[in-house]
């Protein structure tokens, strides 16, 4: 015999707030974690040592001819220059409730906050990084509507290599790394391969706003090992280029002069400094009695970045990072 009218629980039915909410996984927004600590020189601030990182530049002398058997009497003075470099504190709180704590699902909503602020930390931390592209001087390459190629990337190594100065070329030391938003990679990759929008290839792949429009492989292109491995593994198989390690950060200023354009950057590993007073530490505070079971959580460190030869150790790389089309 069939059964009439059975009872149902949940939305819209006989019993519909019967039913509760479980909430079966609990998941953490990501950021980008971000890569310029791996390609700067990390200096650390000794306790005890005062407020700043101090790097001293010693100037140049300069070697003469001179006659066969006479005195040298073009004796020259040293010359030094200070580079100072003052950490600040950088932190992030959250207070989590007593009475949250009880009655929360999320068994684990302590360490998972921690984690939530050690993620903010770093995103703080890298994006100040990248922030310091700005600081190099040097002539910037590119601008807000080029779209980034091969021979940018070239120009910025060769700038790189005779310190940005014909008069007094400085050659900057290896490593040299450049750091790139990955919305810059993409027609750098399609250039690469080559693609082209005509099987004849006499128009580039990679256009102003995104709408790259490849669709076909250029002359050299499959057949050569950089090109087949861009096709394979996309923008990670960039590598290196001109002589410089590639790396992508979503961190990288993606809003220059107001457009959709980034500045990255090519620049010594020398070049980029990072300063570490205090490493990050969480320090969970559940003292104040008043509070009724509360939980303050604290993260703080203390660093700085900046740079080093402004300007003949870095150089901006400036072109169209739109969100790709096609």
């Amino acid at each position: 015999m069939a059964t009439q009218n059975p009872v149902l629980a949940g939305p819209s039915q006989a019993l519909d707030t019967s039913l509760p909410t479980i909430y079966s996984e609990f998941l953490l927004l990501r950021d980008e974690t971000g890569v310029m600590r791996n390609v700067s020189t990390t200096y650390k601030l000794q306790p005890n040592s005062g407020t700043s990182k101090n790097l001293i530049n010693y100037g140049r002398v300069i070697a003469y001819n001179v006659p066969d058997g006479a005195d040298i009497t073009q004796s020259q003075a040293l010359s030094d220059f200070n580079t100072a470099y003052t950490p600040s504190e950088v932190a992030v709180q959250v207070t989590l409730a007593g009475s949250t704590m009880r009655r929360v699902q999320d068994t684990d909503l302590l360490q998972r906050t921690g984690r939530i602020l050690n993620n903010a930390y770093d995103l703080k931390e890298d994006s100040d990084g990248t922030a310091q592209f700005s600081s190099f001087s040097s002539t910037d390459l590119g601008g807000a509507s080029t779209v980034l190629s091969p021979g940018i990337m070239a120009a910025a190594a060769a700038q790189l290599r005779v310190g940005i100065s014909l008069a007094n070329p400085e050659p900057a030391p290896d490593p040299i790394n450049c750091v790139l938003h990955p919305l810059q990679c993409v027609p750098l990759a399609g250039r690469l391969v080559p693609f082209t929008d005509v099987p004849t290839g006499t128009t580039v792949y990679g256009t102003d706003g995104g709408a790259h429009a490849g669709v076909t492989v250029g002359v050299g292109g499959i057949g050569s090992s950089i090109g087949e491995q861009v096709i394979r593994k996309g923008l990670g198989a960039l590598g290196q280029i001109a002589g410089m390690s590639i790396f992508q950060d979503a961190n990288v200023d993606s809003s220059t002069a107001g457009t959709a354009a980034a500045t990255g950057c090519a620049f010594a590993k020398e070049g980029m400094i990072y300063v570490s007073e205090l490493e990050p530490r969480l320090d969970n505070d559940t003292s104040d009695k008043s509070m009724r079971g509360a939980v303050e959580l604290n993260l703080w460190g203390s660093y700085v970045w900046g740079v080093y030869r402004a300007a003949n150790y870095g150089v901006n790389i400036i072109s169209d990072c739109s969100l790709p089309t096609s």
